[in-house]
Formats: C-alpha cells, sequence, structure tokens
C-alpha cells in the first residue's frame, strides 16, 4: 500500500499550504480590526521587530514599529479606520510570503470623511510557526506630467 500526498511544485504538502494561507489570511484580518479600533499595539505584534517599513509619511524608510508614533497617528482619526482589501493575493513558499493588495483606508479626520486607495505589498515570514510582517511597503502613484503630485484620487476602477 502506497500514501500519496498533494504536495505543491516546491514541494510542500498541500495541507501545509492551504494551513499557510489560512494563517496569513486570519493575521491580515486581525490587522484589519486592529486598525479599525485604533490598537497600536495589536498593529505592531503583526510585525517582526526589525521590519522594513516603506511607509506613505516620511521617512523612506524605518525599521520597525514605534508604539508612540502609531499610536499618535491613530489618535488623529476620528472613529473607526477602516483599512480593507481588494484583489488580494498570497504566494507562499515555505516560510516567505508575500501578499499583495490594492487597499482602501477610509475614515474621518478633522470632521472630514477621507478615503485613499494605495498599493500594498507585504513579505511575510514564518517565524517559530506564526507568520509575521517582515517587510511593509504602500505606495501612491504620482502625476506624471512634471508635477509629480500624489495620484491620491485613484480608484481600483479609474484608467
Amino acid at each position: 500500500m502506497s500514501l500519496s500526498i498533494a504536495k505543491t511544485p516546491t514541494g510542500v504538502p498541500v495541507a501545509i499550504m492551504q494551513s499557510d494561507r489560512m494563517q496569513i489570511e486570519a493575521l491580515f484580518d486581525q490587522l484589519q480590526r486592529a486598525y479599525h479600533v485604533h490598537n497600536a499595539d495589536a498593529i505592531i505584534a503583526a510585525y517582526t521587530r526589525d521590519a522594513i517599513i516603506y511607509d506613505l509619511a516620511p521617512p523612506l524608510a524605518h525599521r520597525g514599529l514605534d508604539e508612540k508614533s502609531l499610536s499618535s497617528w491613530l489618535d488623529t482619526w476620528e472613529g473607526p479606520l477602516e483599512m480593507t482589501m481588494q484583489d488580494f493575493d498570497i504566494t507562499i513558499d515555505e516560510n516567505l510570503a508575500v501578499a499583495t493588495a490594492l487597499s482602501k483606508m477610509q475614515g474621518t479626520q478633522k470632521g472630514e470623511s477621507k478615503t485613499l486607495w494605495l498599493r500594498t505589498t507585504f513579505a511575510l515570514r514564518k517565524l517559530h510557526g506564526q507568520w509575521l510582517i517582515a517587510h511593509d511597503h504602500a505606495s501612491v502613484p504620482f502625476l506624471m506630467d512634471g508635477s509629480f503630485k500624489a495620484a491620491i484620487d485613484l480608484t481600483p476602477d479609474s484608467h
């Protein structure tokens, strides 16, 4: 009698890959809930301590998330901060995964409703059986007309 285990092209059993996908999706669901309620500690818990961050705000790059800075930014939002993803895609290879999405940030600042679509790419590492974000890159396109203005009015339906 022979037992056959379905494997991915990299040789990882399909059942493990599906479990990894579910864990990563759960991590992003937790992150979404943490942003919603302005929970800086829960957001930070989704990242490695030395995660490389390419944020929308300056500087160009930094390592790790700072609770004080993150809490201060979250405090600029009145009420829930919605962070949702569209066209979410995950590629997994053993202990490394890449997730991409068009992400929507929506909330209220200074009494004004704000909505921003951005491009997000995350590199995740599986450390001690837990998936964590090791790299976070968020960006918006800029106008190529010489003005270098951020094109913050784009939506996934824009052409």
